[in-house]
Protein backbone atom coordinates (compact mmCIF):
# COMPACT_ATOMS: atom_id res chain seq x y z
CA UNK A 1 0.00 0.00 0.00
CA UNK A 2 1.05 3.41 -0.60
CA UNK A 3 0.85 6.70 2.20
CA UNK A 4 -0.29 9.04 -0.06
CA UNK A 5 -0.13 12.77 2.91
CA UNK A 6 1.11 15.83 3.43
CA UNK A 7 1.55 18.15 6.51
CA UNK A 8 1.01 21.75 6.86
CA UNK A 9 1.61 24.19 10.07
CA UNK A 10 -1.68 24.62 12.29
CA UNK A 11 -0.87 28.35 13.68
CA UNK A 12 -4.35 28.00 15.42
CA UNK A 13 -4.78 25.12 17.34
CA UNK A 14 -7.79 25.59 19.44
CA UNK A 15 -9.57 26.78 15.91
CA UNK A 16 -8.04 23.79 13.94
CA UNK A 17 -9.30 21.24 16.30
CA UNK A 18 -13.05 22.29 16.42
CA UNK A 19 -13.26 22.44 12.38
CA UNK A 20 -11.86 18.80 13.28
CA UNK A 21 -15.10 18.13 15.12
CA UNK A 22 -17.26 19.77 13.02
CA UNK A 23 -16.31 17.87 10.06
CA UNK A 24 -14.60 14.83 10.46
CA UNK A 25 -15.27 11.50 13.18
CA UNK A 26 -13.08 11.62 15.93
CA UNK A 27 -10.92 8.52 17.02
CA UNK A 28 -9.42 9.96 20.34
CA UNK A 29 -6.10 11.51 21.59
CA UNK A 30 -3.24 9.18 21.93
CA UNK A 31 0.72 10.04 22.61
CA UNK A 32 3.33 8.65 20.26
CA UNK A 33 6.78 8.54 21.16
CA UNK A 34 8.98 7.23 18.26
CA UNK A 35 12.75 6.09 17.75
CA UNK A 36 14.51 6.05 14.57
CA UNK A 37 16.90 4.12 13.38
CA UNK A 38 19.63 4.80 10.20
CA UNK A 39 21.96 2.15 8.56
CA UNK A 40 24.18 4.20 6.10
CA UNK A 41 23.72 2.69 2.06
CA UNK A 42 25.29 4.07 -0.42
CA UNK A 43 25.01 8.37 -0.43
CA UNK A 44 21.95 7.63 2.17
CA UNK A 45 20.72 5.50 4.76
CA UNK A 46 18.17 3.03 5.39
CA UNK A 47 15.42 4.35 8.30
CA UNK A 48 13.23 1.93 10.15
CA UNK A 49 10.61 3.20 13.12
CA UNK A 50 9.79 1.94 16.27
CA UNK A 51 6.43 3.65 17.51
CA UNK A 52 5.20 3.28 21.06
CA UNK A 53 1.23 4.46 20.98
CA UNK A 54 -0.28 4.92 24.49
CA UNK A 55 -3.83 6.14 24.73
CA UNK A 56 -6.91 5.55 26.97
CA UNK A 57 -6.99 1.52 25.54
CA UNK A 58 -3.55 1.21 26.68
CA UNK A 59 0.27 0.86 24.58
CA UNK A 60 0.65 -0.77 21.47
CA UNK A 61 4.34 -1.06 19.66
CA UNK A 62 5.01 -1.22 16.36
CA UNK A 63 7.55 -1.31 13.58
CA UNK A 64 7.26 0.49 10.14
CA UNK A 65 9.38 0.76 7.28
CA UNK A 66 8.98 3.47 4.74
CA UNK A 67 10.02 4.00 0.75
CA UNK A 68 9.69 8.09 1.09
CA UNK A 69 9.01 9.94 -2.18
CA UNK A 70 8.19 13.77 -2.74
CA UNK A 71 6.37 14.72 -5.65
CA UNK A 72 5.76 18.31 -6.62
CA UNK A 73 2.67 19.66 -8.68
CA UNK A 74 -0.68 19.39 -9.64
CA UNK A 75 -0.30 16.17 -11.84
CA UNK A 76 0.85 13.45 -9.06
CA UNK A 77 4.23 13.16 -11.53
CA UNK A 78 7.10 12.83 -9.48
CA UNK A 79 9.51 15.89 -9.88
CA UNK A 80 13.28 15.83 -9.28
CA UNK A 81 14.43 18.85 -6.99
CA UNK A 82 13.95 20.23 -3.54
CA UNK A 83 10.99 21.74 -2.25
CA UNK A 84 12.98 25.61 -3.05
CA UNK A 85 13.29 24.62 -6.26
CA UNK A 86 9.66 23.13 -6.74
CA UNK A 87 9.14 27.06 -5.35
CA UNK A 88 11.17 28.54 -7.68
CA UNK A 89 9.53 26.80 -10.57
CA UNK A 90 6.15 27.92 -9.52
CA UNK A 91 4.59 24.11 -8.15
CA UNK A 92 2.33 24.55 -4.88
CA UNK A 93 3.96 22.43 -2.80
CA UNK A 94 5.09 18.71 -1.83
CA UNK A 95 3.38 16.06 -0.83
CA UNK A 96 4.61 12.52 0.15
CA UNK A 97 3.59 8.94 -1.68
CA UNK A 98 5.06 6.47 0.66
CA UNK A 99 5.22 2.93 0.19
CA UNK A 100 4.56 1.63 3.72
CA UNK A 101 5.45 -1.75 5.84
CA UNK A 102 4.35 -2.12 8.84
CA UNK A 103 4.11 -4.59 11.69
CA UNK A 104 2.92 -4.81 15.46
CA UNK A 105 5.71 -5.97 18.17
CA UNK A 106 4.85 -7.73 21.07
CA UNK A 107 7.92 -6.28 22.56
CA UNK A 108 10.82 -4.06 21.17
CA UNK A 109 13.45 -5.21 22.55
CA UNK A 110 14.29 -8.44 20.40
CA UNK A 111 14.25 -6.36 17.08
CA UNK A 112 16.17 -3.39 19.34
CA UNK A 113 18.62 -5.48 19.53
CA UNK A 114 18.60 -6.87 16.27
CA UNK A 115 18.78 -3.26 14.71
CA UNK A 116 21.78 -2.75 16.83
CA UNK A 117 24.20 -5.67 16.07
CA UNK A 118 23.24 -5.32 12.51
CA UNK A 119 24.95 -1.64 12.31
CA UNK A 120 21.78 0.28 12.83
CA UNK A 121 22.01 3.48 14.96
CA UNK A 122 19.44 5.57 16.66
CA UNK A 123 19.65 9.08 15.15
CA UNK A 124 16.61 10.69 16.44
CA UNK A 125 13.80 10.17 19.15
CA UNK A 126 10.71 11.99 18.86
CA UNK A 127 7.51 12.37 20.75
CA UNK A 128 4.00 13.63 19.50
CA UNK A 129 0.73 14.42 21.10
CA UNK A 130 -2.44 13.88 18.64
CA UNK A 131 -6.18 14.11 18.34
CA UNK A 132 -7.26 11.75 15.36
CA UNK A 133 -10.44 12.13 13.12
CA UNK A 134 -11.29 10.01 9.65
CA UNK A 135 -13.27 11.44 6.82
CA UNK A 136 -15.09 9.44 4.25
CA UNK A 137 -13.53 10.58 0.68
CA UNK A 138 -14.18 9.43 -2.59
CA UNK A 139 -10.46 8.08 -2.59
CA UNK A 140 -11.64 6.85 0.52
CA UNK A 141 -11.06 6.96 4.01
CA UNK A 142 -8.88 9.93 4.75
CA UNK A 143 -6.77 10.04 8.42
CA UNK A 144 -6.68 13.50 10.25
CA UNK A 145 -4.36 14.41 12.68
CA UNK A 146 -3.80 17.05 14.46
CA UNK A 147 -0.05 16.93 16.10
CA UNK A 148 1.85 18.59 18.41
CA UNK A 149 5.76 17.91 18.36
CA UNK A 150 7.41 19.33 20.64
CA UNK A 151 9.64 21.82 20.08
CA UNK A 152 8.53 22.26 16.47
CA UNK A 153 4.87 23.38 17.36
CA UNK A 154 1.72 22.22 15.77
CA UNK A 155 0.70 20.41 12.39
CA UNK A 156 -2.11 18.78 10.71
CA UNK A 157 -1.11 15.42 9.00
CA UNK A 158 -3.42 14.09 6.45
CA UNK A 159 -3.51 10.84 4.87
CA UNK A 160 -4.92 8.06 1.94
CA UNK A 161 -3.78 5.07 1.34
CA UNK A 162 -3.72 3.63 -2.13
CA UNK A 163 -3.25 0.56 -3.49
CA UNK A 164 -1.24 2.15 -6.39
CA UNK A 165 0.93 5.31 -6.79
CA UNK A 166 0.35 6.43 -10.52
CA UNK A 167 0.13 9.63 -11.91
CA UNK A 168 -3.55 9.95 -12.37
CA UNK A 169 -4.58 8.16 -8.54
CA UNK A 170 -2.37 9.88 -6.65
CA UNK A 171 -3.60 13.29 -8.22
CA UNK A 172 -6.82 12.53 -7.28
CA UNK A 173 -5.63 11.46 -3.74
CA UNK A 174 -3.88 14.97 -3.60
CA UNK A 175 -6.88 16.94 -4.28
CA UNK A 176 -8.81 15.13 -1.90
CA UNK A 177 -6.05 16.24 0.52
CA UNK A 178 -6.04 20.03 -0.48
CA UNK A 179 -9.73 19.82 -0.39
CA UNK A 180 -9.36 18.87 3.53
CA UNK A 181 -7.09 20.75 4.24
CA UNK A 182 -8.40 24.01 3.65
CA UNK A 183 -11.88 22.73 5.10
CA UNK A 184 -9.86 23.04 8.30
CA UNK A 185 -9.13 26.40 7.74
CA UNK A 186 -5.49 25.83 7.11
CA UNK A 187 -4.27 27.23 3.46
CA UNK A 188 -2.14 25.55 0.81
CA UNK A 189 0.72 28.01 1.78
CA UNK A 190 1.14 26.32 5.23
CA UNK A 191 2.09 22.75 4.02
CA UNK A 192 5.32 21.99 5.19
CA UNK A 193 7.17 19.79 2.79
CA UNK A 194 10.52 19.38 4.85
CA UNK A 195 10.20 15.33 7.60
CA UNK A 196 10.05 16.24 11.22
CA UNK A 197 13.57 14.47 11.34
CA UNK A 198 15.00 16.97 9.54
CA UNK A 199 12.96 20.04 11.10
CA UNK A 200 14.39 18.59 14.18
CA UNK A 201 18.01 18.02 13.21
CA UNK A 202 17.75 21.86 12.02
CA UNK A 203 16.52 23.06 15.68
CA UNK A 204 19.26 21.15 17.48
CA UNK A 205 22.34 22.21 15.20
CA UNK A 206 20.57 25.73 15.53
CA UNK A 207 20.26 25.42 19.35
CA UNK A 208 23.93 23.96 19.85
CA UNK A 209 25.06 27.35 17.70
CA UNK A 210 23.30 29.78 20.67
Amino acid sequence: MYEIELKAHAADHAAVLERLREHCRYQGKVQKDDTYYHLPKGDGHITARIRLETSDGGTTCCLTYKRKELRYGADGAQVAGDAAGAADTGKAFAYEVNEEKECTLSDPDALETLLTDSGFTVCRRKHKTVYGFTADTPCGQAHLELCTVPPLGDFLEIEIMSPTNDAQTVARIRSELERLLTQQGIPLSAVEPRQYNEMLQKYAAQTETQ
